[in-house]
């Protein structure tokens, strides 16, 4: 009797840490390593590198996920404020930027990028919602940044989710 009370008080003390260590370990912040996209509002992570399917450095155009797509989605008109993001690789800050609807003509100044999302088709004009579009003030990648758009572009060749 006296062992089945000891075994059932360790089962127990495990299952509590277990249970404490899931917890703690949850509150924790979001990995600094691969491609992280920060909202400065709340410091909450919108788009890790596990949301990422593709980057097409043509069209500039991340390809998200499902469930990045309805994060985003779910934040509604607060995502479009002007507090911003910033776009980290392996904890480097490589761009800081807006987000941005289609029907929006604000756009920041350099070194400042927008987000478009959803991303739409330049051409076709049809809004993709599991897609973001980088949008420089300049329509193409800011030449003083060469060093952060080669991280950038490096950096999802090397993730093998590079699109040309």
């Amino acid at each position: 009797m006296r062992r089945r009370i000891l075994i059932s008080s360790a089962l127990i003390l495990a299952t509590l840490i277990l249970v404490v260590g899931l917890f703690v370990g949850s509150m924790e912040s979001p990995s600094k390593e691969g491609f992280t996209l920060t909202f400065l509002e709340n410091n909450v992570l919108l788009i890790s590198d596990a949301d990422v399917v593709s980057y097409n450095v043509t069209s500039q155009e991340i390809a998200i996920t499902e469930i990045a797509s309805e994060r985003l989605l779910d934040i509604g008109d607060k995502l479009y404020n002007f507090t911003g993001f910033v776009i980290r690789i392996d904890g480097e800050e490589v761009y800081g930027g807006v987000f941005r609807s289609a029907i929006m003509s604000a756009i920041p100044g350099s070194p400042r990028i927008c987000v478009l999302f959803p991303s739409m088709g330049l051409q076709s004009g049809i809004e993709n919602n599991n897609a973001i579009r980088m949008f420089y003030p300049g329509f193409e990648p800011p030449s003083d940044q060469s060093e952060a758009n080669a991280k950038f572009n490096d950096y999802f060749e090397q993730a093998n989710k590079l699109i040309s």
